[in-house]
């Protein structure tokens, strides 16, 4: 994407909320690039504080690669809406397409050459993915902390649907299980990213427990691409994550 810079407007205030590993907020800038991904139910991500995202990443780093996962979300589709694996999917990259058309104004004024726009099935399509993914879900079938830790994140992930008001469309035990694949692939794109040269991701929301617990390094061995990625969690304004 390119364009002029984003105009001067008044825009939500984002600030760094927690680092992690913890680094100083100074030093993020040698990292030159940075990737945001984009949860596309989350408000967060629309309007004027999707740019106000933008300006923070622009403003320090030379290139944000901005993550929509779409195809991700056809995890969401089996939980809430019991869809079939076409179904799921058309659901989840039509999401995408709405997406991108909606805030085609806003990355269309982003600074020239700075923001670069992809689907999640072309962060599925890097080797790293794979090699990632069969690590992941080794260490998940064999590293009894490790499953606990994601299965943590499945089941607060659950309960915030319930929590909400959504109604799932399968049992809450197939829940936590689909949630789970959901955060294998996630994590495993994640690394995927890191080893690509996009070690630094941006979000406006706490990182995952079981991220947390990986960069202590309590899980032992990890995909190559967790070892340098760095989160950075930062807050737009009063919008609370969802």
């Amino acid at each position: 994407m390119s364009g002029s810079p984003l105009p001067k407007r008044n825009l939500p205030r984002v600030h760094v909320v927690k680092i992690t590993p913890e680094i100083p907020e100074e030093s993020l800038s040698s990292y030159r690039r940075c990737y945001m991904g984009i949860s596309l139910d989350n408000p967060v991500f629309r309007g004027k504080s999707l740019e106000g995202l933008l300006r923070w990443a622009t403003e320090r780093f030379e290139h944000c690669l901005v993550v929509t996962g779409d195809y991700l979300r056809r995890h969401n589709e089996y939980i809430l809406n019991g869809s079939d694996d076409v179904t799921a999917a058309a659901a989840a990259l039509a999401a995408g397409d709405a997406f991108i058309e909606s805030a085609r104004e806003v990355f269309a004024t982003a600074p020239a050459g700075k923001v670069e726009v992809v689907r999640w099935q072309d962060c599925l399509a890097f080797k790293e993915y794979n090699t990632s993914r069969g690590q992941l879900d080794r260490l998940f079938a064999d590293n009894p902390a490790f499953r606990e830790a994601l299965r943590q994140d499945a089941k607060a992930f659950v309960k915030r649907q319930l929590r909400n008001g959504r109604e799932l469309a399968t049992r809450e035990d197939e829940a936590v299980a689909i949630s789970c694949r959901y955060l294998l692939e996630e994590i495993a794109v994640f690394s995927a990213l890191s080893e690509n040269g996009w070690p630094v991701e941006l979000y406006p929301g706490a990182e995952l427990h079981v991220l947390v617990e990986a960069a202590k390094g309590t899980f032992g061995q990890l995909p190559e691409g967790l070892k340098t990625r760095v989160n950075v969690q930062l807050q737009c304004g009063g919008i609370e994550s969802q």
